[in-house]
């Protein structure tokens, strides 16, 4: 007869190696993501062509929401409900696809603001770079700088005190400036 031995002891890190394991099984592939964005692109374009019908662009936005959102990101989720309702309700216009450039740099979305990274290690950009203000609510001017009438006389000081010639006497120049900006924030 065959002797028993007794059962190995699991280590820990044998357990949380199964766990990430089990994580990283169960999200969406990357071919499922990859079909599901390319779906996606096919129904914007399809939304975008002038000669296609309401029924197809339809047809195509139902397909999608049924077979093809798993692992996609919530923005696209919801964009295609939005032109599920928007099909639905009678509504045959096409999104406006809007590359001309009339809007200034500032009013922008971050990815024709701030360039795009170097490398692959490189973080993403920042969202949120401008703020975009809320309709109707009054912007504040951006040409007036606070104190800037006080910061000029300062300036106009600072020009006739420190000429080029003047030398070592700057430094006096320097203390008085720096206490008229002080007076100016004050």
């Amino acid at each position: 007869m065959r002797e028993r031995r007794p059962p190995k002891p699991r280590r820990l890190g044998d357990g949380i190696a199964l766990v990430v394991l089990g994580a990283v099984a169960c999200g969406p592939s990357l071919t499922t993501v990859h079909e599901g964005t390319i779906r996606f692109e096919h129904c914007y374009r399809l939304d975008l062509e002038p000669n296609e019908t309401k029924p197809e662009r339809l047809g195509c936005w139902q397909l999608w929401m049924g077979s093809y959102t798993y692992g996609q990101p919530r923005d696209r989720i919801d964009h295609a409900r939005r032109r599920l309702r928007a099909l639905a309700n009678g509504d045959a216009t096409r999104p406006e696809l809007r590359i001309a450039g009339e809007r200034q740099p500032e009013e922008r979305q971050f990815y024709l603001v701030v360039p795009g990274p170097t490398s692959v290690h490189a973080p993403p950009p920042p969202i949120a770079t401008v703020q975009q203000a809320a309709e109707g609510a009054k912007a504040p001017p951006s040409d007036k700088l606070p104190a800037a009438g006080c910061a000029g006389s300062c300036r106009d000081a600072w020009s006739a005190c420190c000429t080029p010639d003047a030398g070592a006497a700057c430094e006096g120049c320097r203390k008085d400036y720096t206490a008229c900006m002080r007076g100016c924030f004050d």
